[in-house]
């Protein structure tokens, strides 16, 4: 043998090496890929709602769901909704299941007050959820998890999804605001963070009705 031999030798022992390995990285990068493709299927797939709303306005038009399922000790808030005006608008879970669009004062204020079972003040309810962020077109979308409230008192205490007319402030007034003479949120902040008039409504169920 040659020295030239010699040296190819050695070379071509160390690419056939290297490209058994690069294959292997190949199927582990592939499998790798499969794996993750998998688990963001299960993700998406394994949470079915427990709990709906199907919310509508004042003409009763459709606007869309809010499904709520359990998670540990909190419950997921999922929520797709469109054909409402662009902005913020004040989200909650108010204590009757009742949806009266002609209601003595105003569209579905016979609904009551936010969902309260422990008499607490405004954020503190546990039907405060987050604000709905409405873009341009007039949907909106997210997800939200809270443990202010159960499945179970979803299911059992008759319950309303409403959707107001402007932003939720949590009746975070600081106390250099005044209010016929008190510093900070007055009574009716403290109750419903002033978001105005009721533009949407849906009556909680669970997801097994029809």
């Amino acid at each position: 043998m040659n020295y030239k031999q010699k040296l190819m030798l050695p070379m071509c022992v160390a690419f056939i090496l290297y490209g058994c390995n690069s294959a292997d990285d190949t199927d582990q990068a592939g499998k790798n890929a499969e794996d993750m493709n998998t688990v963001g299927q299960g993700t998406q797939t394994d949470i079915d709602p427990q709990v709906k709303a199907e919310v509508k306005d004042v003409e009763g038009k459709k606007l869309g769901t809010v499904n709520f399922t359990a998670e540990e000790n909190a419950v997921v808030i999922q929520t797709a909704l469109e054909g409402l005006e662009p902005g913020y608008h004040g989200f909650h879970i108010h204590e009757n299941a009742i949806c009266e669009v002609d209601a003595k004062d105003g569209p579905f204020t016979t609904a009551g007050g936010h969902f309260n079972p422990t008499s607490e003040t405004h954020s503190h309810h546990a039907g405060d959820m987050p604000p709905l962020f409405v873009k341009e077109d007039g949907t909106a979308k997210y997800t939200a998890t809270l443990d202010n409230m159960t499945i179970d008192q979803l299911k059992k205490e008759e319950l309303a999804v409403i959707v107001h007319a402007n932003p939720d402030n949590f009746a975070n007034i600081p106390d250099r605001y005044e209010a016929n003479g008190e510093k900070g949120p007055d009574e009716d902040t403290l109750k419903t963070g002033d978001a105005g008039d009721r533009q949407a409504c849906g009556i909680v169920v669970s997801a097994e009705e029809k």
